[in-house]
């Protein structure tokens, strides 16, 4: 099955929504903890995981596709580490991050704004993959339909 993959971004944008998605858990996070004494916000590894994405695509194929696993003879079947070594699972942790404003006297980094700016902003990419990911589906099923 992964060969009908293989031509797409589908791997690609399946990596960003999970992202996307473990960081939303992890902005909602510092938005609950907000009154929290000495709570320290933590955000994904945003840059590094761009850059992934960046050297993924530069490789010219979805570089999570070469999961391919070398113990099976080369038979072209996906193995189940999911591409570790394009996208560890380091990338897809939350890490405590700098603070946007100041430390208060409670010892808390906080910043509402900041925390729901990057909650849209997550929201936003995160919309984009999805809607990126069933265009690439309908093309899949058109072509399989022979509707070309």
């Amino acid at each position: 099955m992964s060969s009908i993959f293989d031509g797409t971004t589908i791997p690609l944008l399946e990596k960003i929504n999970l992202f996307a998605d473990r960081r939303h858990d992890a902005l909602t996070a510092n938005v609950a903890n907000i009154d929290t004494p000495n709570y320290k916000r933590r955000d994904m590894p945003l840059e590094a995981f761009q850059k992934a994405i960046r050297e993924a695509i530069a490789g010219g194929q979805s570089r999570i596709e070469q999961g391919v696993s070398s113990m099976n003879g080369g038979r072209g079947t996906r193995s189940t580490d999911g591409g570790a070594a394009a996208f560890p699972e380091q990338l897809f942790q939350a890490i405590e991050s700098q603070s946007p404003s100041l430390t208060f006297q409670d010892n808390n980094n906080r910043s509402i704004e900041h925390e729901m700016m990057e909650m849209t902003k997550n929201s936003m990419m995160q919309s984009f993959a999805i809607e990126l990911m069933n265009t690439q589906f309908s093309m899949l099923q058109a072509a399989i339909r022979e509707q070309v």
